[in-house]
Parts: C-alpha cells; structure tokens; sequence
C-alpha cells in the first residue's frame, strides 16, 4: 500500500510539473533583452577594413527553453525609426556578424533617408544598433533589446551583389496564391543563372519573387525588367506571367546581370511539363521501340556484346517513349504518373527521373522522391539511390512537390 501511493503521488508530481507541453503566454509584450555595447564602439569602426562585429544579448524569457532566432537591425536615427534589417539571422543570443552587412545597411539608410547616391561614400557618422528576437512563426514572441550606439563608423558604398538568388518562389493558383505555399525553382546542375520549374500557368497568372512574400528587388535597389520567349505567355512589368492555355509547363528562367548598372534581366521560356524515368529501372529485355528496336538493356547486358541503352536519354524519350514518359495530369491538383517499372533496381543504378531542360544532360536536372518530398539535385551532388521493384510507378505533385513510389 505504502509503494502504490509513493507511486501515485510521484505520478501526479511529474503530471503537474510536466515541461513538454509548455504554454507561452502572449497575453502581454515579452520583456525586452539586453544587448552588450560591443569592442571599441565608443571609437571608431573602418566597415571597409573590419571583418566582423561581435554582438552578445541575454536570452528571452519565455518561462521554458525555446527556440529563438536572432536578428540585428540598424539605423541613422538614435530613435531606431525605420531600421533596416540585416540579412543573416542567428540561433544563438552570441552573433559574429559580417560588417559588410552592417555597412549594406547603412548605404541603404543613408541613401533611403539622406538621399545619397554612390558618389557620396565613403561617408562616416554614428550608428544605432538593437536584436530582434522572436520565436520562429509565432506572432506575439518577439522582443527588443536596448539601442547600442556606435560613435563613429565610416563606411563605402555597399550594397549586395546583382546575382541570381540561389532559389526563386512560384505562386499561383497551384499553391493556393498563398506565398507561404510557395514552390522554388531549381538551378540547372553546374549553373547559377538558369533556373527550371514545373508550374500550372493560367490566365490569373503566376509570380515569382527571391522571397516568400511580393518581390522585394528594390530594398536591395536592383531593377528588374521580365521577358517571354515563348508564343502563348505575357509577362507584365510585375512579372505576372500569364498563359493563353491554362496547364502544366515547363518554365525555364535565364538571368542577366549587370552589377554596374544594379539591373536584372529575366527571361524565361515555356515548354510541355515532360517528366523522364531513366537508368536501371526500365531495363525490359520486351520492350519494343517505335523502330522495331526490342529490348531496353542496362550495364550488365554490355558485357555480353548488348548495347546499353537504359541511359541513352535520346533514343529512350523518342524511341521508347511509353516506357519511360510520365502521364501529364490535365487538372491543376493531378499527378505526374510514371509507366510501371519494369526491372527492380537495389543500389547503385536507383530509380531516377527527370525534366529536360535546353541541350543539358539529363543528371542536370533530375530529382527524386525522399520521404515522400520531392528532393531535386539542382547543384547539389550525385543523389542516393531509390529501390524499385516491378510494377511500381512514381507519382509526383508538383503544386507541393510531394510524391511517392509504390504499386
């Protein structure tokens, strides 16, 4: 009796003090931070000639351990108004924070609020400093820390580089026009300038934007000009593209840079959404191409004098097309669909798919299913290996880039 109501009471201890279900409180403004006054803030700062700027802050109080993000902010005004962000966030409360990011601020304060032009830097005044901290997609949990000023930072012309983002965001009627379900395009494999996406265009148009939100190109002050190639689709001075036939295309996107100049050209070109199975999977020692040609055959059949076709992507897409082409969905919420496997692949050879974009290889622009997410190799390496078995077929969402393997 004594251990039954030792363990009941140890029970209802650990019920009450229970942490993994914590309940943050946003009833009221979380209490501000505190930001350390950095090294030699009281002195002079060179931006141009100093790496890195240390900055440390206490740690909100959420009453649990919670995962916050770091960001610093920078004004000309001693009031902080109309800070500018800095681009890098932090995971931990101590920052080693690039003054080339400092100094990008402050170009864009003095040149949003003293209307300076490049000319006019290098240009030396004080600064004021503060962390925004919050936790990640709750509203409510952020907090501020107290103004730190610097009292003499000189600073050049900085602004961020004219480049191609490493991923653009699509939205449109496919992802609910809602940014936040956004899709991103995918830089060809050994590129950075051309980006490829699969996307359903229609007449209400699609956007895309460096960012999950509106383009933001002129915080960074680069002008963007968009171009179509294609017959059939307008691009505005927005960069809403429309299609005079609503479906699923191919959208291929080229840009142009001019650092000088801080201008952009997009260009993008548009074709039928054509997804490809290659490689070991589709070995079909049946299959008959539309030239009489029998047999699909892999690696192990060259050996005995058989030619090895299965990643010949040219002759497979036109000579043996209903064996490796995907079906096209005609519905904005359909899926791609594979024709079934016919050859099971454990190990090196996988089962691989891909687009074909322009004269590239087709590894340049493959991707595969992982968990259920579509996972594309864009300029990352050689991918793992998918087993398939016979009769299997990929199936693919491209409006949440979702997908599995299976019969």
């Amino acid at each position: 009796m004594t251990s039954l109501l030792v363990g009941i009471f140890l029970f209802a201890a650990c019920d009450a003090d229970r942490d993994d279900n914590p309940v943050l409180d946003l009833s009221k403004t979380q209490d501000p931070i505190h930001l350390n006054t950095p090294t030699f803030a009281g002195g002079f700062y060179d931006l141009q000639n100093t790496d890195t700027i240390f900055f440390a802050s206490t740690v909100p109080n959420y009453g649990f351990p919670a995962t916050v993000t770091y960001a610093l902010q920078v004004s000309i005004d001693e009031d902080m108004s109309n800070p500018t962000r800095l681009t890098t966030t932090y995971s931990k409360n101590g920052m080693q924070v690039a003054s080339r990011e400092v100094a990008i601020g402050v170009t864009k304060q003095m040149m949003d609020k003293k209307g300076l032009k490049q000319e006019d830097f290098p240009v030396e005044l004080p600064i004021y400093m503060r962390v925004h901290a919050y936790i990640d997609g709750v509203e409510g949990s952020e907090t501020y820390s107290n103004i730190v000023k610097f009292n003499k930072v000189k600073t050049g012309f900085a602004l961020p580089d004219v480049e191609m983002p490493e991923q653009l965001f699509v939205m449109g009627d496919f992802t609910e026009n809602d940014w936040e379900k956004a899709v991103p395009t995918i830089p060809v494999n050994g590129t950075t300038s051309i980006h490829w996406r699969i996307a359903w265009i229609n007449g209400n148009g699609v956007m895309t934007s460096p960012v999950m939100g509106p383009a933001n190109w002129s915080d960074d002050y680069i002008t963007v000009t968009y171009k179509s190639k294609t017959a059939g689709f307008k691009i505005d001075d927005n960069g809403k593209i429309t299609a005079d036939n609503e479906g699923w295309y191919l959208m291929v996107i080229e840009s142009k840079c001019d650092n000088d100049k801080r201008t952009m050209e997009l260009t993008f070109s548009f074709d039928k959404a054509e997804v490809w199975l290659i490689g070991t999977s589709i070995v079909n020692p049946e299959a008959i191409g539309k030239d009489g040609t029998i047999g699909i055959y892999g690696k192990d059949d060259a050996e005995k004098g058989i030619v090895a076709n299965c990643w010949k992507e040219k002759d497979l897409r036109e000579n043996f097309t209903d064996y490796v082409k995907f079906e096209t969905p005609t519905t904005m919420n359909g899926e791609f669909v594979s024709p079934p496997l016919t050859s099971a692949v454990d190990g090196d050879g996988g089962t691989r798919a891909y687009v074909k974009v322009k004269t590239y290889d087709w590894w340049k622009s493959e991707f595969f299913v992982f968990e259920k997410k579509i996972v594309y190799r864009g300029n990352g390496g050689d991918q793992e290996r998918v087993n398939g078995y016979v009769d299997q077929r990929v199936r693919l969402k491209f409006s949440d880039d979702t997908g599995e393997l299976k019969k």
